[in-house]
């Protein structure tokens, strides 16, 4: 092979090596710090039959391959942990038709938010298809983590389910899963700087980041500036994007759909 042939060959090679390099760096956001982990239940009231319809339809979802292509349409992999039985409902009976309260955080992009004017997300998504299964009429309400068992106890829901991190060994509500983990992080923009030394943080103002934050002084004090937004998930990534901030405190399941949508 001659000289020039050769330098061609070389050359295109190094092209290639290039393109392949760059597809393992599409993704627009990093994760540079874990505050803390949690994860996600489904809570109803002691003792109620409401709970064997609901477990029972997920479980027949987990194993039809509902719950799986959800995951994945949102996350881009399959990570949801819901038991599976296709007889789930083999000894429901007759179900009749009613209208299911669901109570979800929609602050808790992507799990469960607010999109002109109408509830999204897959936690959503996923209560919608079990209605659908079930014959009943979803209806959603935002409640907060914190306030669950009030919610449910008053009967202001019959479900609390959408983004919530439910205490896994309450006593006062029965709960079911958990089904998914997620964990407060400090995120950046791909290309960016990983050190937090006198960079710019915005973040949410509720009760799970601040707690999160102040359980990591060493962290947090090392910004140079915190500045607690009433935005919601996409406004504080829309700061990061304009360069209004360094870093926002968010949920990894948002990093992640966000870096597969």
């Amino acid at each position: 092979m001659s000289r020039g042939k050769k330098i061609g060959v070389f050359l295109l090679l190094g092209a290639m090596l290039l393109s392949l390099c760059a597809c393992g760096t599409t993704e627009k956001y990093k994760i540079v710090k874990t505050l803390a982990k949690q994860e996600y239940y489904i809570g109803f009231r002691k003792d109620d039959a409401l709970s064997y319809y609901v477990t029972g339809a997920l479980k027949v979802m987990q194993a039809d391959g509902t719950v799986s292509a959800l995951s994945e349409k949102w996350f881009g992999d399959d990570r949801v942990a819901f038991a599976s039985d296709a007889d789930g409902l083999k000894n429901a009976g007759t179900i009749n038709a009613r209208t299911l309260l669901i109570g979800v955080d929609e602050n808790a992009y992507p799990m469960s938010y607010v999109e002109n004017g109408q509830y999204a997300g897959f936690d959503v998504e996923l209560a919608r298809a079990l209605c659908q299964k079930l014959g009943w009429e979803p209806q959603f309400i935002s409640i907060q983590t914190k306030d669950a068992y009030v919610e449910l106890s008053s009967g202001n829901v019959d479900v609390a389910w959408g983004g919530l991190a439910l205490d896994g060994k309450a006593e006062d509500y029965t709960v079911f899963g958990p089904y998914m983990e997620n964990s407060i992080v400090i995120a950046a923009l791909s290309g960016s700087s990983s050190g937090i030394s006198g960079k710019t943080l915005v973040m949410d103002v509720s009760q799970d980041s601040m707690d999160a934050l102040d359980a990591n002084e060493n962290v947090k004090n090392k910004f140079g500036k915190i500045t607690r937004s009433t935005g919601n998930t996409l406004a504080n990534f829309a700061s990061l994007d304009s360069g209004a901030c360094d870093m926002v405190l968010t949920d990894s399941t948002a990093v992640d759909y966000l870096n597969n949508h």
